[in-house]
C-alpha cells in the first residue's frame, strides 16, 4: 500500500507539465522582450564575433620576462650583449643592460614590444660612451 502512494497518478503529471509549459513559455517571452528581436543580421553579427579568435591575455610577469629574454637571445645583434629582462606587472617588462649604440637601444626595445603578451617595455638599456660618461664638476 505504500508502494502505491508514491505514485504520480495521470492528473498530477498533467498539472505539473501544463506548470512546466507555462513557465518556460513566460520565460521566453520575458527574455525576447529583454534581449530583442531575432533576426538575420543579428545572427550573422554573432557568429562572426564567435569567429574572431580571443584577445591576447596579458601574460604573467615571470613569463613576460622570461619570453622578452628569449627574443633578445635570439635576435644577432642582441645575443651577445648580457641584456637582461626584468618582470615588473603583467605584460610590462624592463630592460637593463649596457649597449654599444643608441640604435641598439632601440632596437632592444623594438624587439621586446613584438613578443605576444608584452604590453609595455621601459627601457632602462644604458649608451657606452654616453651614460657612463663623467660630466664636468661631478667627482667621480
Amino acid at each position: 500500500m505504500l508502494a502505491n502512494s508514491k505514485r504520480l497518478t495521470a492528473g498530477t503529471v498533467a498539472i505539473w507539465t501544463t506548470l512546466g509549459l507555462g513557465t518556460g513559455l513566460a520565460a521566453g517571452i520575458a527574455l525576447s522582450e529583454w534581449v530583442g528581436e531575432v533576426n538575420t543580421p543579428r545572427l550573422q553579427r554573432a557568429a562572426g564575433r564567435l569567429q574572431q579568435p580571443a584577445p591576447a591575455r596579458a601574460m604573467t610577469p615571470a613569463a613576460g620576462a622570461r619570453a622578452a629574454g628569449a627574443a633578445l637571445l635570439g635576435d644577432k645583434a642582441l645575443r651577445g650583449l648580457g641584456l637582461e629582462a626584468v618582470a615588473i606587472a603583467r605584460g610590462t617588462v624592463e630592460l637593463r643592460g649596457w649597449v654599444p649604440s643608441r640604435a641598439t637601444r632601440a632596437l632592444a626595445a623594438r624587439v621586446v614590444r613584438a613578443v605576444p603578451g608584452i604590453e609595455s617595455v621601459i627601457n632602462n638599456i644604458l649608451v657606452r660612451g654616453e651614460d657612463d660618461l663623467v660630466s664636468r664638476g661631478e667627482p667621480a
